[in-house]
């Protein structure tokens, strides 16, 4: 049975990898590459993504200019938060991440995957009525406030 992690090791782990997340994200295929997006040598960036160790406060502030994440986020992850702000707002978590869609855009998602859903599971139903469910749904999710309103 392998010893348990200590917090530091395991904060420093998961700062590699919501590093190496997001590094793929962008699409620099190689640490390499990473590295050079940040403006460090390869050395130190790979040590952060390999959650080896810490590095200086300077090296994480080119990460995080680099990479787009809000100003602190690398020192925040070894501190013991869970996740990563970028600048946009969007939240970087271990997996994946969090956007934060306008409302436009979580509309439109729900529609279609209430859509889709129906269509799955309900196939008797025709366009229409499927248009109708959807409808009905978008207005009920903007009654509760899980849908904002439109202003």
């Amino acid at each position: 049975m392998a010893a348990p992690l200590d917090s530091t090791t395991h904060q420093l782990r998961l700062l590699g990898d919501l590093v190496k997340q997001r590094r793929i994200a962008l699409g620099y295929k190689s640490k390499e590459l990473g590295a050079e997006a940040c403006g460090l040598s390869h050395v130190p960036y790979r040590d952060v993504e390999g959650g080896r160790r810490t590095v200086s406060a300077a090296t994480y502030a080119k990460i995080e200019n680099g990479f787009k994440f809000r100003a602190g986020s690398c020192q925040a992850v070894l501190d013991g938060a869970d996740s990563i702000t970028l600048t946009d707002g969007t939240e970087l978590i271990h997996g994946g991440q969090i956007s934060r869609p306008s409302l436009e855009e979580a509309t439109t998602s729900v529609r279609a995957s209430v859509d889709s859903a129906a269509r799955l599971t309900v196939p008797d139903l025709t366009h229409r009525q499927t248009e109708a469910f959807t409808e009905q749904l978008v207005e009920e999710l903007k009654k509760r406030g899980i849908l904002p309103s439109a202003p």
